[in-house]
């Protein structure tokens, strides 16, 4: 038996050439006019403007190679970066199954089935039926409903490999951070260990030149007030030192270990100029502002999405097969069996639902946009903050440096007074408190200095 529907015919080709001239509804995409400075206010030596930081790679960066072999491991098994690029491979999927909606459903079925009316009076003989039929399902897309959602699906996979991008440069940033960090305990916890036993020394002078009865009481107990305080940073900065390694660990996506040491941060080779280029640059050099657009264009498509639902929805759907009461007769010509139908569903009466879906996507596209321009201006103010970091802590690490050198000298200078009878050993404490005070704070300032560089090159979109 051969079923032929043909009503559906004229219907079809009228669509077809509705789907070739449809339109799309929805707005589209345009980039917010942002309006970036000429230059950067705090522009120095330490950076070029007429170079763009794509153009340099990370590792070009540093010169301590036990550091460039951490950033490789981090970035090699940090659990951050592979959840950033899993969530890149759930991007291109749920973008694969957009794409996929635009094209016809073709599905197969098959069954057979025998039902017997012997115990109903006047019934007829068993009827059998076997059937083998290939399907297909296609939603014309009239208003732009599934293109829009596939355009948006492509935009946050894009977004999610911007997102990768970013968390790739925060943590080469973070790791390096960590290590001056590291180093800069390491240097602390030696002047620490140094000063405590030299302060151990001279207390156990003075303790036996009081015994003996050359010094006051109050000369002893003043040298112990510094002995102790020197003694008790120790702890302090081997505390510290372990929380700054347990940290870079986690980073280096590995069980608690010693971190391997390189170069002390007073020898750390000074960065290279860093190319900063232009402000307007930023757009295209800081994968966060261009995460922040693609949310942007995504939620700008989903308006399109959400218009489109207000209109009505054609699906065509037809199948081809065969379909026989005897499996004898099943491959014949005459199981031949075929039909093609159109359908049409359009929202009558919602209380307002599908308006209030486009005016909530609308100001989830606005919130987006928002999102975009703090971020850039962010991106600006980071940019002018880690410039100004790097030229003034190059001048507070030099004065730190010369700090510490004459206080070192100071105290060579007093402690030969002392011995030569001229001043009371008050003199040679203040300067013992001065050194110590002065190389810790050469220590902080240097460390800094180092992170500066690295912040900077953060700032302007370099680490990926």
């Amino acid at each position: 038996m051969i079923r032929k529907t043909f009503a559906m015919k004229g219907v079809v080709c009228s669509l077809i050439l509705l789907l070739v001239g449809g339109c799309m509804v929805g707005p589209k995409y345009q980039r917010p006019d942002m309006v970036p400075p000429q230059a950067y206010t705090n522009d120095n030596e330490y950076v070029n403007a007429q170079d763009s930081i794509i153009n340099l790679e990370w590792f070009n960066m540093f010169g301590d190679p036990v550091l460039v072999q951490l950033i490789q491991s981090a970035l090699t098994n940090n659990y951050d970066l592979k959840i950033a690029m899993a969530r890149i491979e759930q991007a291109e999927a749920i973008y694969g199954i957009a794409r996929a909606d635009q094209l016809p459903a073709i599905g197969v079925s098959g069954g057979a089935s025998r039902t017997d009316y012997s115990n109903i009076p006047s019934s007829t003989a068993p009827v059998n039926s076997f059937t083998g039929l290939a399907s297909v399902s296609w939603e014309i897309d009239l208003w732009g409903r599934v293109r829009h959602a596939k355009r948006a699906a492509f935009n946050d996979y894009l977004a999610s490999i911007e997102g990768q991008k970013a968390v790739q440069s925060a943590l080469i940033s973070d790791v390096a951070t960590l290590y001056f960090q590291l180093r800069d305990l390491d240097n602390k916890l030696e002047i620490a260990q140094r000063t405590t036993q030299s302060r151990q020394y001279s207390y156990k002078i003075l303790n036996d030149q009081f015994s003996k009865g050359y010094v006051a009481k109050l000369d002893v107990l003043q040298v112990e007030q510094l002995m102790r305080d020197a003694e008790a940073s120790i702890p302090a900065f081997e505390r510290q030192r372990v929380i700054v390694e347990n940290t870079l660990n986690v980073l280096l996506g590995q069980n608690v270990t010693n971190i391997p040491r390189g170069l002390a941060n007073i020898d750390q080779p000074e960065p290279p100029v860093i190319p900063s280029g232009l402000p307007s640059t930023l757009l295209e050099q800081r994968p966060d502002i261009r995460y922040a657009e693609y949310r942007y264009m995504a939620e700008t498509e989903q308006i399109g999405v959400a218009v489109a639902q207000r209109f009505p929805t054609i699906n065509l759907t037809g199948f081809l097969g065969l379909a026989s009461p005897e499996l004898s007769e099943f491959l014949t010509g005459d199981a031949v069996t075929w039909e093609v139908a159109g359908g049409l569903t359009a929202p009558l009466f919602n209380y307002g639902k599908n308006k209030r879906r486009v005016e909530a996507q609308r100001k989830q596209a606005e919130i987006a946009m928002f999102e975009y321009k703090q971020a850039y201006l962010s991106a600006l103010a980071e940019v002018e903050n880690s410039l100004v970091s790097c030229s003034s802590l190059a001048v507070e690490t030099l004065a730190r440096q010369q700090q510490a050198d004459a206080a070192k000298q100071a105290l060579e200078l007093s402690q030969a007074r002392y011995d030569n009878g001229f001043v009371a050993y008050l003199e040679v404490l203040d300067a013992q408190r001065s050194l110590f005070n002065s190389e810790l704070l050469a220590s902080t300032a240097r460390q800094q200095q180092l992170v500066a560089y690295i912040q900077l090159y953060k700032a302007l979109g370099g680490g990926w």
